[in-house]
Order: C-alpha cells, then sequence, then structure tokens
C-alpha cells in the first residue's frame, strides 16, 4: 500500500516538474515487432525510445563556452539536465521551460562533438526524432567569400584531415610541381580523386532548410564588429572581405589541424572542389562538423533522429589567410598580428540563428512538425549513399570503401 502511494506522489511530482511529460506521446520507432525474424544466428536489436521525456522542437549545438553564451545569455534556459557521457567540462544539456529548445556544448574537436553527440542522441531521456539540430559555432573564413563576422550556412561540410600527408623537405626535390604534401587515399598525386574513402569526407545537407535558414538570417541587424576589424578587412583586396559581414551561402572544411596561409587555403579550397565533383564553396574552417554529421546520420537510420532536419551555421572569427601586407609573413600574421577580436562573430550566432528557432517554434504545426514544406529535393547524407537519398552527387563512380 504505502509502495503504491509512493508511486503515485512520483507521478504527480514528475508531471509538475516536467510540464512536457503530459504531452509525450510514445514513439515506437524501431520497436520488437518491428523487427523482421531471421533464420540464421544473426541478432538484430531494436532501437526506440517510448518512454522519452523530453522531445525538443530545436537543438542548439555549440563547441564551447564561446559559442554557448549568447544563447544562454539571450534564452531563458532555466532547466539543466546533466547526460552521461557528454564532455566532462559541458555535463549538461540546457533546455527551456517547456523543453522545446535546448543546447549543447559538445567540445571541440573531432573526437568530443562525436563521442559528445553519440551520449545526447542515445540517451533515453530525449526523443529526436522530429527535433532539428543546429549547429552554431565560429569558424576561420577564406577572404574570397566572407569577412569578419560573416554569417555562413554549409551545403555541404568537407572533411580535410583524411589524407595521406608528406613533410615538404621530404617532396620538394623529388616532386618540385607539387604545391602541398597532402594527397587523397589509394592515390599517389596531389590533383587525383580518393580511390580510397572512408565515407566521411563529404556531407550533404538539406539545401531547402539551408536556404529558409539564410532567408531569415538575412533579415538580422548583425554586429558589424570592431575598428580593429574595419582595419583588418581594409587589408584584403576582396570585396567580400572589405564588405561589412553578411549571409553567406557557402561551405565548411572540417580539420582538427589549425591551419592557416595561402598554400594550405588553395589547396582545401581545390580538395573541397575535387571531392564533390566541383560543386562546394569552400569558404569556412572548423573542426567538428562532419564528426556532428556522422553521428546524425548513423542515428537516422535508426529513426532516432531526423538528418533531413540539420543545420550547420558557421560565422567568421578570423581570416584564414593573410592579407597581402602580410603575404611573405604569414607565421607573425598567425601568432602576433590582432585581426580586431572575434566578437561580431560570436554576436551573431545568436543574431543570425535565432531568427530560424523562432520561425520553427512559431509554425512548428504548419510547417515543420511533418518537415513537409522543406523536405530535401537534393541528395543528402554521407558518400557511402547510407540513408539511401537518391543519386549520389558528391562522388565518383567507383572507390573503395575501407
Amino acid at each position: 500500500m504505502r509502495l503504491e502511494f509512493l508511486a503515485s506522489a512520483f507521478l504527480a511530482a514528475t508531471a509538475t516538474a516536467f510540464p512536457i511529460f503530459g504531452k509525450r506521446s510514445a514513439n515506437t520507432t524501431f520497436l520488437e515487432e518491428s523487427v523482421p525474424d531471421s533464420s540464421t544466428n544473426k541478432l538484430e536489436t531494436s532501437y526506440g525510445k517510448p518512454f522519452a521525456i523530453f522531445q525538443p522542437k530545436v537543438v542548439i549545438v555549440s563547441m564551447f563556452f564561446y559559442e554557448q553564451d549568447p544563447w544562454l545569455e539571450n534564452m531563458k534556459f532555466v532547466n539543466n539536465i546533466t547526460i552521461p557521457g557528454l564532455s566532462p567540462i559541458y555535463p549538461d544539456v540546457h533546455c527551456t521551460a517547456d523543453y522545446a529548445v535546448c543546447q549543447v556544448t559538445v567540445g571541440e574537436g573531432d573526437i568530443n562533438a562525436a563521442a559528445s553527440m553519440t551520449a545526447l542522441t542515445l540517451s533515453p531521456l530525449f526523443d529526436f526524432s522530429k527535433s532539428y539540430f543546429m549547429v552554431a559555432g565560429i569558424a576561420g573564413g577564406e577572404p574570397q567569400h566572407v569577412t569578419l563576422g560573416s554569417v555562413t550556412f554549409a551545403k555541404y561540410a568537407i572533411q580535410g584531415a583524411l589524407e595521406y600527408e608528406i613533410a615538404y623537405a621530404d617532396y620538394h626535390e623529388t616532386n618540385p610541381d607539387w604545391k602541398t604534401g597532402y594527397f587523397a587515399y589509394g592515390t599517389s598525386d596531389p590533383s587525383a580523386y580518393p580511390e580510397n574513402v572512408y565515407g566521411t569526407e563529404v556531407f550533404e545537407l538539406n539545401e531547402k532548410l539551408r536556404d529558409r535558414a539564410v532567408e531569415l538570417a538575412s533579415s538580422a541587424a548583425l554586429n558589424n564588429g570592431t575598428e580593429g576589424n574595419a582595419k583588418m578587412r581594409e587589408l584584403y583586396e576582396f570585396e567580400a572581405a572589405q564588405n561589412l559581414p553578411s549571409v553567406v551561402k557557402c561551405d565548411v572544411m572540417t580539420s582538427d589541424n589549425y591551419y592557416s596561409g595561402n598554400t594550405l587555403g588553395d589547396y582545401f579550397a581545390f580538395w573541397a572542389s575535387l571531392v564533390t565533383n566541383g560543386t562546394a564553396t569552400y569558404c569556412a574552417t572548423a573542426q567538428e562538423d562532419n564528426a556532428h554529421l556522422e553521428v546524425l546520420t548513423r542515428m537516422t537510420v535508426h529513426g532516432i533522429v531526423d538528418y533531413d532536419r540539420v543545420i550547420v551555421m558557421r560565422t567568421i572569427s578570423d581570416f584564414a589567410r593573410p592579407p597581402p601586407l602580410y603575404s611573405n609573413d604569414t607565421v607573425n600574421w598567425f601568432t602576433n598580428v590582432s585581426q580586431g577580436g572575434s566578437s561580431a562573430s560570436v554576436a551573431n550566432l545568436y543574431l543570425a540563428g535565432s531568427p530560424i528557432v523562432n520561425d520553427i517554434l512559431e509554425n512548428w504545426d504548419a510547417i515543420y512538425k511533418d518537415n513537409t514544406l522543406y523536405k530535401s529535393e537534393n541528395y543528402v547524407g554521407d558518400l557511402f549513399n547510407t540513408l539511401d537519398s537518391g543519386n549520389r552527387d558528391i562522388s565518383a563512380e567507383s572507390f573503395l570503401i575501407n
């Protein structure tokens, strides 16, 4: 009798503490009865979250405190939920009072991002099957396309680190025509398309959703930055670099290596074009995005998330190559010369990102819940066509899968 009373009291208290609890509908995706019978000894497991408590409409993904702060300062995240497996320095998911918007900080670099995103998406507390994920971080920028404070929304995320690398001292005499020591797996020439791939070299995102985010962000009043930013912009010859910040459709390069300079900038622009069959416009350099997208691709296969509801936004905190004044002094420019600070890029994360968040919340039932209006029409996913989304436009006709 006492146990029954305690159980009733617990449920009543839980419903009060979590107002969305009573609205929770079971997600029966991939429950046990959905698993086909098999006469082999292959054990297949199902994965559903019928007892999840929280169903956020939007999940904002930050990488470190500098990126999370504008969201925590401008939105009322009153709930903090500790999730096993998140970063030891960012162990909590922050959510609004009704749990409609949540924010998570995954840590910097590929490994931290992948580990945290996996822990988050597999948490039994959350049902992310209809959630929109928006990666919102800062990045280095290519002055041909962007300026300090610019806001970029990607269609492609390209991984630059999955290549062979030979130091300049070891190839410049034998291969004097090479402009870099990077070349693709399975090849012996920096200009060749990779013959061996891991599948994470390129991810393609929902173009229609990207365009909607760009449309909404373009009406935002962006932070133009500091006087130092303005002086740095004047040193460049590119019109894009000289301009004030704007919203740009262009693509992101992922690499744990924090690279800079004209040589590497030129090579990775070539690499981005090469592995997307000439369709990507590389403009931003970051460390985590392909890790995020790999996790979200895998989880989509099992109905845990919906890859079609993913947005990657990067704001430009610094130029990824020097202006002509420092073209022969890249190390000094990179390590000692101030570009005026990154305050504009941080402020613009919220200024440019909040319009799509608000649009999702305001038009949830009419537009976003079922995601029919902004359902992708382009190919989406990785090089393996894991999501079976149609004709792959980002790969060669054949390659060896490793």
